[in-house]
């Protein structure tokens, strides 16, 4: 049974989400033509939503993943622009740090964590949907490329499990036709 547990600070699109410390966080995303750095935080135990520090930058059709603690806002699109910045939230100091960039901006890509690295999968760079993949090592502060998918994934869903890394679905339409090719394929 699904039950409202209370409202956002305004409705919202291609926003990104995450946990920590038992706390739901709700980053960025876009209230119509309006993209957001906007973060709210849901404690449910006191079911009460909380402002907190906002992004340096504005976006939505961000990837969002917890690694190590910190939680991190990977590339989207501000509004103009498609982003290959990253930044990063440190509860503890409850503020937002710029991390290295991406090689490649990407907007609606998967963004996960799996053996101390984040992953960042397939999203659309603003000519095409991408196959390619590149991970951070924030013990390095540096990006890497790795194994490209099969295929192209834009709106791809990633997960992790059991130690693999999991895309599913997507889309590879190019940014100019709204014609997209849903994929059902699932990539290990």
């Amino acid at each position: 049974i699904w039950i409202q547990v209370g409202s956002m600070n305004g409705r919202r699109l291609q926003f990104g989400v995450a946990v920590i410390d038992n706390k739901l966080y709700v980053v960025g995303g876009r209230d119509g033509l309006k993209t957001s750095n906007m973060v709210e935080c849901y404690n449910p135990i006191t079911k009460v939503w909380s402002t907190m520090p906002p992004m340096s930058t504005h976006r939505h059709g961000l990837g969002i993943a917890v690694l190590e603690g910190p939680m991190y806002a990977v590339g989207g699109h501000d509004g103009w622009s498609y982003l290959n910045t990253v930044e990063r939230w440190d509860p503890q100091a409850r503020q937002w740090n710029y991390v290295a960039s991406m090689s490649t901006p990407r907007s609606t890509g998967g963004v996960t964590a799996l053996n101390g690295k984040l992953f960042a999968v397939g999203g659309r760079d603003g000519s095409s949907c991408l196959r390619s993949m590149e991970c951070f090592d924030p013990h390095t502060n540096k990006w890497s490329m790795c194994a490209p998918m099969s295929k192209r994934r834009g709106g791809v869903g990633v997960a992790t499990y059991n130690s693999f890394l999991y895309a599913v679905g997507g889309h590879d339409a190019p940014a100019s036709n709204h014609c997209s090719r849903l994929s059902d394929c699932v990539e290990r």
